[in-house]
């Protein structure tokens, strides 16, 4: 595994270091492999790294995620393709949620996916390359080389998530003027010491939150930037690992391919989900033209969804694992109504909690429980976020010292 680019930056003296963890760290335990790349649990202190981004600011080590340019006159062709929405009446200059299915209606990946033109596109899945699935399309879409290209470019950019309530002053003391004007998932063009720079207006916290995204040789100065504002506004900035990461996102009910469904980096028939089995219906349009896997989504909303995603969330810690059984009384017997998908201890709400998988009949199930190591831990389901705040999306964002 490699060394990200912001690893030793966003490193506490006081943690392990980087060769250190590769030696005596446990994979999946103390770190994940991330395209290659070492994402660690912390760098240090998880619940700080928390606090940070729901009381001030962190930054998070985006450059490993996966990174495909599609452009040419045919690339907004292709995307309504094979996107379960169509994108090529989105604005330009957009970061975009997206979903992709198969032929069968299950997920194939989720992303997001930057529209800096008709002709110009950004795809970020989180760790697979598609650039051969999307290449498969041309014969069938009658798409020449002269109209498309489709080019991994993970390496090209760098890229840091600044998010926590005082993310728009951070990057308004960054020089990024007026940046608490952009609305959320707009995205904009900065030139700083000659370098493009694109920032938009999103994240993974659940919170208000940026992406910043960068040419390589722009790194050191993107890190004194940080080191200035630091001083200046008398901020840690510290980043965050997976721990703070998971925590934040599972308490706004986002999910992750891989933990919230199987893809192919890890094939699980038993696990694969509809968009509609996951909460992402709301990406997929019906009415529209057709796109891979339409028909098998027509099916499913006539009585072929089998799961719907839910939260739970538990008043006490316990070791949960992925994938564990979930009880709930039906009709005065105890059924398994669906498994965990993933969990985190949230401090803020000072419980565990996570995103399960329920039999789609047992979806209205309110009370249910698990048992670890003989334990029976009682758990509320619910749906939908448990962290809501109107920050997120307030625009002009708030400006705080």
């Amino acid at each position: 595994m490699k060394k990200s680019a912001f690893f030793d930056f966003f490193n506490n003296t006081d943690a392990s270091q980087f060769n250190e963890i590769l030696q005596i760290g446990i994979e999946d335990q103390d770190y994940i492999n991330w395209n290659e790349f070492l994402l660690p649990k912390d760098y240090g202190n998880a619940e700080q790294e928390y606090w940070a981004i729901r009381k001030s600011c962190a930054l998070f080590d985006v450059s490993p995620i996966r990174k495909i340019s599609i452009r040419g006159l045919a690339a907004s062709r292709l995307l309504d393709h094979v996107l379960t929405r169509p994108v090529s009446s989105a604005e330009n200059m957009r970061g975009i949620y997206v979903a992709y299915c198969n032929q069968d209606g299950s997920m194939k990946d989720d992303s997001i996916l930057y529209k800096f033109s008709h002709d110009d596109y950004l795809l970020m899945p989180s760790d697979i390359d598609h650039s051969a699935y999307l290449n498969s399309f041309r014969e069938h879409l009658a798409i020449g080389p002269e109209d498309l290209t489709i080019t991994d470019c993970t390496d090209d950019w760098h890229g840091v998530a600044v998010q926590g309530p005082q993310s728009a002053s951070v990057l308004a003391s960054m020089g990024f003027d007026q940046v608490d004007e952009l609305q959320p998932f707009e995205t904009r063009h900065y030139t700083v010491s000659d370098s493009n720079v694109v920032v938009a207006r999103m994240g993974f916290t659940a919170d208000l939150g940026y992406e910043v995204w960068f040419q390589p040789n722009f790194t050191p100065v993107f890190q004194s930037l940080i080191q200035r504002v630091r001083h200046t506004k008398a901020i840690a900035l510290p980043g965050y690992g997976l721990t703070a990461l998971d925590a934040c996102r599972l308490e706004g009910a986002l999910i992750v391919a891989g933990w919230d469904f199987s893809t192919e980096a890890d094939p699980d028939p038993a696990f694969m989900r509809s968009p509609f089995e996951v909460g992402l219906g709301w990406l997929v349009n019906l009415k529209g033209q057709d796109f891979v896997g339409r028909d098998a989504l027509i099916q499913h909303t006539t009585g072929g969804q089998k799961f719907a995603l839910r939260q739970f969330k538990i008043d006490r810690h316990c070791d949960v694992q992925d994938g564990i059984a979930v009880y709930a009384m039906v009709n005065g017997s105890q059924e398994t109504i669906g498994s965990v998908n993933c969990s985190a201890w949230s401090w803020g709400l000072e419980s565990l909690i996570g995103n399960l998988s329920v039999n789609y009949h047992h979806s209205d199930c309110l009370d249910a429980w698990l048992i670890v190591k003989g334990e029976r831990f009682d758990m509320r389901l619910s749906r939908g976020p448990f962290f809501n705040d109107p920050r997120r999306n307030q625009t002009p964002a708030a400006l705080l010292d």
